[in-house]
């Protein structure tokens, strides 16, 4: 059987990362074929819903708290009773709050053997930057960032991603971007998709890079940047997508990423 890791966070819609986690919890488990047979006992009640070791963490109204969390724990310590890894699939992991994402960090840390934490979420901002670290990425949300982007400013984005800001020059990239043929929210999520995929170099996840033409470059950005800072450049980057989103002042929001980035130092 191939490795799986002991955790990991699906990213994108939940009809498709819950299919990847039953996925996984079979691949853990299945013990007919080095993926998952589908014919044996154990997939047909992995994927039914009916297995003994695997468990679904639902939110309570619009959050998992961490009462939830704390029996997840206690529970997850327990042995397997039939399976060889028990399976925990948290539903709109996202929506754990900070109180609760610090009780599971114990366990993340170290996990018993004979586990398996599935965490599904949209938004990777919203989980801390300990739980991430802590985590296998797969990414399976859209694609095609950056593809509407104009070359000339596409490359001078990747250039403060990569190279790093001249701060001399903020007042030309903030009118630049600001002036650009494309809606600045466009822009700011193409550069989230860039430090997502630094990040994914960095944690050594098995996703894809949305990026992938630019996989020497951001392999070696990674060198440079810890998983704490990209995390923390993705939830900048995303409080300013809101702003212009919501009709904001565009050039002040985008004055404000790319100092919140620089004092940050990710660019």
């Amino acid at each position: 059987m191939r490795k799986i890791f002991h955790a990991y966070i699906l990213l994108g819609p939940e009809e498709e990362t819950i299919k990847k986690a039953i996925e996984l919890a079979k691949a853990a488990n299945c013990s007919e074929t080095p993926s998952f047979c589908d014919d044996c006992d154990c997939c047909r009640r992995m994927e039914a819903g009916s297995h003994p070791d695997l468990f679904h963490v639902l939110p309570d109204g619009s959050s998992i708290k961490v009462e939830k969390i704390r029996d997840v724990v206690m529970g997850s310590h327990q042995p397997p009773i039939e399976a060889r890894r028990k399976v925990y699939v948290f539903h709109e992991a996202d929506k754990m709050t900070h109180e609760a994402q610090n009780a599971l960090l114990k366990t993340l840390e170290d996990p018993p053997t004979s586990l398996l934490f599935l965490l599904l979420a949209r938004n990777l901002k919203a989980l801390l930057p300990t739980v991430v670290s802590r985590c296998q990425i797969l990414d399976y949300s859209k694609t095609d960032e950056g593809k509407d982007i104009p070359r000339d400013v596409k490359e001078i984005l990747l250039e403060v991603i990569l190279a790093g800001l001249d701060f001399s020059k903020i007042n030309f990239y903030v009118q630049k971007f600001a002036d650009a043929e494309v809606e600045s929210d466009v822009l700011m999520e193409f550069m989230a998709s860039v430090y997502r995929d630094i990040l994914v170099i960095k944690t050594k996840s098995r996703a894809g890079l949305k990026n992938w033409d630019l996989s020497d470059k951001l392999k070696k950005r990674a060198q440079d940047l810890s998983p704490r800072a990209l995390v923390r450049a993705i939830d900048t980057l995303y409080s300013q997508i809101e702003v212009v989103k919501a009709k904001g002042n565009e050039t002040l929001a985008w004055y404000n990423l790319l100092v919140g980035l620089k004092e940050q130092e990710v660019m």
